[in-house]
């Protein structure tokens, strides 16, 4: 969220709160909110089980279009990387038009693209090597992975917006702000950071946290501990990660356990090495902190109200909010496809034919052993995996019996935060006082102080 410079104004002191802003304001904000508000966090008893609305839609719409979705994952890796090639080494690449750029995400990521495109096909046509097409490799990101994720990263960019651009998130954010402040010794305005990533997605926080740091609003320590405490993967994706393993069923006891557990981590690894020793100096090109827009004499009420009323006012259409989603979403399958096929082929490979997350995690095995979860070694190297990409625990754990194991491992997925396809890339171009050992001390950190949290929830849930 951009805030501008305090202007010094006081608030009016007549009238009430509500009284200062139009009807039609108010329920511009109000009226997507709560919308948002029921699809996304409300829990309800639907056939049966406890969930929330948009998993419901989610998985009505996978049963409808079931039939055709491996043909669909296959053109939607396949098709777009095609485009992606011919568009990059031809003059169109320099075509301003905003559907074109889609096709032109840089060398890097068309070679990605492209790899993951030819590896779909593979799998597909079972051609090449085994370790390629095997079912418990590429074939399970093709049969099992890729035709869940669509109707998650379509209805999600569309549906999204009402939580985090209607002025929800402005509005909680400012009201818990006094509570982020006293708890865990961070600006109030993290709360915002915070509300980014559970309700959009871990890299949406990471990268307002980088804007905040940049302009001013936080120290290199103070962003250091948000971007790698708060930048958890939201809840659209924490419902996918937990349907793979099939216990979607407990989705709402779930991730109640994984955001305590995310509350504690986040008062314990701060205070431990190496994001204790990050410096409390604000970005060199700044130099100093900025102030914030709260007025002189405003509470915390009248602050979110005017924060989510002045979103809320500067965000689009229903009609542009619609057509930007659907842009967005056509940009996050069509690069993550190939990427997710890449990265899970290849990792599921490591594992599926080579002993090495086995020798890995190896001290794992005792330490889960200690916490009484079932089939550790197996549930040992498919934690570990987490490392490469935070949906790998939940592909490698699916064949796990034990469901308070399984409760566990997607949790701790969650809850790590780091992951080296997307978070800890992001977390080190940020440019913000993390580096490559950092992050792979705090991921340890984070996995250690979760399991134990989340092995005493998981036995009371489901054990």
């Amino acid at each position: 969220m951009h805030e501008q410079p305090d202007s010094g104004a006081a608030i009016p002191r007549s009238g009430g709160i509500l009284s200062q802003y139009s009807t039609a304001q108010l329920l511009r904000f109000i009226i997507p909110s709560l919308l948002g508000m029921l699809l996304f966090l409300t829990p309800m008893d639907i056939d049966g089980r406890s969930t929330i609305l948009i998993a419901f839609v989610i998985d009505y719409i996978n049963d409808v279009i079931k039939p055709m979705m491996v043909p669909v994952t296959v053109g939607i890796a396949t098709i777009p990387s095609l485009i992606t090639v011919l568009v990059t080494f031809s003059p169109l690449k320099k075509n301003p038009n905003r559907f074109i750029q889609l096709f032109n995400p840089g060398l890097a990521w068309t070679a990605v693209r492209a790899i993951g495109a030819v590896l779909m096909v593979m799998v597909y046509w079972k051609i090449g090597p085994e370790w390629v097409w095997h079912r418990n490799t590429g074939g399970v990101m093709l049969y099992d992975v890729g035709p869940v994720v669509l109707a998650i990263y379509f209805l999600s960019a569309i549906l999204l917006p009402l939580l985090t651009d209607y002025g929800l998130m402005e509005f909680i954010g400012s009201l818990v702000s006094r509570a982020f402040e006293k708890l865990f010794g961070l600006p109030g305005r993290a709360a915002v950071d915070c509300l980014a990533s559970w309700l959009a997605a871990s890299s949406v926080g990471i990268i307002l946290t980088t804007q905040q740091y940049r302009q001013g609003f936080y120290t290199s320590r103070e962003a250091c501990v948000i971007a790698t405490n708060y930048s958890i993967v939201s809840i659209a994706y924490s419902y996918l990660l937990l349907k793979l393993i099939g216990m979607e069923h407990v989705f709402v006891q779930w991730y109640i356990a994984v955001a305590i557990t995310g509350v504690i981590c986040a008062l314990i690894v701060p205070k431990l090495p190496p994001l204790r020793g990050k410096p409390q100096a604000y970005n060199p090109a700044v130099g100093k902190q900025l102030k914030t827009d709260r007025r002189d004499g405003e509470g915390l009420f009248a602050l979110g109200l005017r924060r989510a009323i002045e979103r809320a006012d500067s965000a689009p259409s229903p009609l542009a909010q619609v057509k930007h989603g659907v842009h967005v979403s056509l940009d996050i399958a069509i690069s993550v496809y190939p990427a997710m096929m890449l990265i899970g082929c290849v990792g599921l490979s490591l594992v599926e034919f080579t002993s090495l997350f086995q020798i890995l995690s190896v001290p794992l095995v005792p330490y889960l052993e200690l916490l009484q979860l079932p089939e550790a070694e197996k549930a040992a190297p498919a934690l570990l995996a987490g490392m490469v990409d935070s949906i790998m625990p939940s592909i490698l754990g699916a064949s796990i019996e034990s469901e308070v194991t399984r409760f566990v491992m997607v949790g701790v997925a969650v809850n790590q935060i780091i992951f080296f396809t997307e978070a800890a890339i992001l977390l080190i171009r940020a440019n913000i006082g993390l580096k490559l050992h950092d992050l792979l001390l705090i991921y340890v950190l984070r996995v250690l102080v979760s399991l134990p949290i989340l092995a005493f929830l998981g036995h009371m849930i489901v054990g």
